[in-house]
């Protein structure tokens, strides 16, 4: 019986319901419910089923009382804190790193005394500190599990419990730098700034991401084609790695199976400590492990209860990871591993051909990794299209043209550069990953410029489709009539498919105008598109991903490129995803506003600037009325008509199609405003891109009164530290008689201008 797989189980649920559904108020009652329903259920039943359903019920049991004691211990009191202003000092636990104008550090939080880790974010003269330092400063509390008012699981499923932000000039003490507990996260950096000298740029950035699981060491350009082309996987620190060390490990020892299991061990956790003990890397080395577990005490191998052995471990060290990403990703990815794909290796390999030694190899190796791709995207795709809103629909092509070299790029990889940081006259051994690292890239950037190559999950169409699908393959796999069953399944969803991937295209009809306010969270980008023309106005997210976001309306509606991309002023929230855009769509030119005395935004405007040179992207300065003609619409850049402040050194625009006028202003405030509608003759408008994010110094009464605007569209992300948008924003804007709409609550904003004829 497998007892440990029976009580893990129902204990990652329990905690899984109080991350999600239990209120605190009702998990001791759910608990001894649980906990009574099933020993009274068990009466009725004999045997091993008594026994099973008891072991269940008590995990289950477990698993609330673990979720709400381990919440009580570090949680409550961090949350306790915040909005509360106190002299803290605090311990580096890692390197600090750069986070828009601030530097933010995860730390241990000394005085007061508090379980867990915080993030803290404070001044520039953080970046010389290591960890181990200690600061001693003036700082603000803030809810790590609330941030702004919402419920987020971001911070909390990395064991991070409390945000501080410091004010004042801190002290700074050497503290423990330099002590055996900071040895990993030593080492993890020396592992990456050897890599930084080894290898070119592009396969640098792959190859750190490969060995630690840091995404935002890689360029733009190289993390879309990974995502896009389905082989994000590969960065993702996960058991994939582990596996390959043990398989290298094999090599080594000559294949003996005892001295592996024996070594692998000892290996897993050297690489534990050369990645940081990144909590991807502990939790692929702790799945990895109880595999090894097994053998080594001389029982049967069972997958299924190392996997729950390996869930059960974490979740106590951490139950609020049950709301991680990556673990769920991971949980499912091994789980469809263990069942869905053998089924499909056992249905395909039925009609194996007659084929010699080496044909038997490719025909092996070909099918077991498209069983192997199937198998996982059986269970994650779901995850994925929650999460991130896309699907691959070639990943199995990119794993069948890839995986055959990920062993051997990892292993020469982690090898190479380890000794290298060691003994630098083995430099020249870098070839090799290197070459490797360079194949893979390749493969990813032509895979994802195939058509059709993903699906995005930003309308209903597509996610009816993936529902139908599921109905399908349940339907499928609970029918006896085996026949062609999967087949004609699988021919049905290829149709639907391509109805779901165009109907988006197809609701439009023959608009005149179709504009998109796109949910980047806390930022702005507004899609305009008239005929043939696409445009766009800013792009930027404080919280990242603000390119990404927009690519993916732009392939939902099947606009392939952009005419230009205009930005009203640089800040991250407006301008911030400038390179994740250029890196998915073709820009003809870009529109910009020219500085003059506002030295914040220069080195902004810098990187704008050189990734439009590395682009080929033509830059055109707004420094005076400018007309950008669209196919049936007309889009009107007005210059800056203020210095010295940011937000009113920027850009407007106004879009007009007929008799429908949308006007958008960026972040400029009441004062720019007022000289905006006495400078230029504005038509009354029907839509009003509200100023900086319904912030209370932006739309102002006489804007309001000049201009008439029936609809206010808001960009602003949901739980945002501002207070957007405003209450006394709202209020001018309600007083006008205008309908609000909100990306925080309403998501993409579509609005469509009919013809006048239709």
């Amino acid at each position: 019986m497998r007892r440990l797989l029976l009580c893990a189980l129902p204990f990652g649920a329990g905690t899984l319901l109080c991350q999600y559904l239990l209120p605190q108020s009702w998990r001791a009652w759910s608990a001894g419910g649980a906990l009574l329903l099933g020993l009274a259920v068990s009466l009725a039943l004999k045997g091993r089923r008594r026994t099973a359903l008891r072991i269940a019920a008590a995990g289950l049991t477990l698993g609330i009382l673990w979720f709400s004691g381990y919440e009580a211990l570090f949680l409550e009191p961090a949350e306790a804190l915040a909005g509360s202003e106190a002299l803290v000092t605090l311990e580096l636990t890692d390197y600090p790193e750069e986070a828009g104008h601030n530097v933010r550090c995860t730390v241990r939080v000394l005085e007061p005394a508090l379980r867990g880790r915080a993030v803290y974010y404070g001044g520039r003269e953080l970046m010389d500190l290591e960890p181990g330092n200690r600061v001693t400063t003036a700082a603000k509390f803030y809810s790590a599990a609330h941030p702004g008012g919402g419920d987020s699981v971001y911070f909390t499923s990395q064991g991070i419990f409390s945000r501080l932000y410091g004010k004042g000039d801190p002290e700074i003490d050497p503290g423990s730098a330099g002590s055996l507990r900071y040895l990993p996260q030593r080492l993890a950096r020396r592992l990456k700034a050897a890599a930084a000298e080894l290898y070119s740029p592009q396969a640098g950035g792959l190859i750190v991401s490969l060995l630690s699981g840091e995404r935002n060491v890689m360029r733009a350009q190289s993390r879309i084609d990974l995502q896009e082309s389905g082989l994000a996987h590969i960065t993702a620190v996960s058991g994939l790695h582990c596996g390959f060390l043990i398989v290298f490990l094999s090599l080594l020892v000559l294949r003996r199976q005892r001295l592996t299991l024996l070594l692998g061990y000892p290996v897993l956790i050297g690489y534990v400590v050369l990645a940081g003990c990144t909590p991807s890397a502990v939790r692929a080395c702790v799945m990895t492990g109880f595999a090894l577990l097994a053998p080594l005490l001389g029982r049967e191998n069972d997958p299924p209860t190392s996997l729950s052995a390996a869930l059960l471990a974490l979740l106590l060290f951490n139950p609020f990871s049950i709301a991680s990403v990556s673990l769920q990703m991971s949980f499912a990815a091994v789980t469809g591993l263990l069942l869905p794909a053998r089924r499909i290796y056992r249905a395909l390999n039925r009609h194996r051909p007659r084929l010699g030694r080496i044909g038997r190899s490719v025909w092996s190796f070909c099918i077991g990794t498209l069983s192997a791709s199937l198998g996982v995207m059986v269970l994650t795709v779901p995850l994925s299209a929650a999460y991130f809103g896309s699907l691959s629909l070639i990943s199995p092509l990119s794993n069948l043209l890839t995986l055959w070299m990920a062993p051997a790029l990892f292993a020469s990889a982690l090898v190479v550069t380890a000794a290298t940081a060691v003994c630098p006259a083995l430099a020249p051994l870098a070839a090799l990953p290197e070459l490797l690292a360079q194949y893979l890239l390749w493969a990813a950037n032509a895979l994802a410029g195939l058509p059709g190559h993903s699906l995005r999950f930003t309308g209903t169409a597509a996610s009816l489709w993936l529902v139908l699908v599921y109905v399908m393959l349940a339907v499928c796999a609970l029918s006896r009539d085996r026949g062609r069953k999967y087949l004609f399944a699988a021919v049905l969803a290829a149709v639907c498919l391509a109805a779901a991937r165009a109907f988006p295209a197809l609701s439009l009809g023959d608009s005149a105008l179709t504009v998109v306010a796109v949910d980047v969270g806390q930022g702005a980008a507004t899609l305009l598109h008239a005929g043939g023309s696409t445009v766009l106005v800013d792009c930027g997210s404080l919280t990242g991903g603000a390119g990404s976001a927009v690519a993916d309306v732009m392939d939902t509606y099947g606009w392939n490129r952009l005419d230009a991309a205009a930005l009203t002023h640089y800040h991250q929230d407006h301008a911030g995803g400038l390179e994740e855009l250029l890196a998915r769509v073709e820009v003809d030119r870009l529109l910009l506003p020219q500085l003059t005395e506002s030295p914040e935004q220069a080195p902004l405007q810098g990187e704008v600037l050189a990734l439009a040179e590395a682009g080929g992207v033509p830059v055109t300065y707004v420094e005076e009325r400018l007309e950008l003609a669209l196919d049936g619409a007309l889009l009107t850049a007005y210059p800056p008509l203020s210095q010295g402040d940011t937000n009113e050194e920027g850009l407007t625009f106004l879009c007009t199609a007929g008799e429908f006028d949308l006007l958008i202003t960026g972040d400029m405030g009441a004062d720019t405003e007022r000289r905006l509608v006495e400078t230029w003759p504005l038509p009354d408008i029907e839509v009003l891109l509200a100023g900086h994010h319904g912030s209370k110094y932006s739309t102002a009464p006489e804007l309001l009164e000049a201009l008439a605007p029936e609809v206010g569209v808001i960009s602003v992300g949901a739980g945002n530290t501002f207070g957007h948008p405003t209450p006394e924003a709202m209020d001018r804007m309600r007083s006008a008689g205008m309908d609000i709409y909100r990306t925080d609550q309403q998501g993409n904003i579509l609005i469509r201008v009919h013809r006048k004829d239709g």
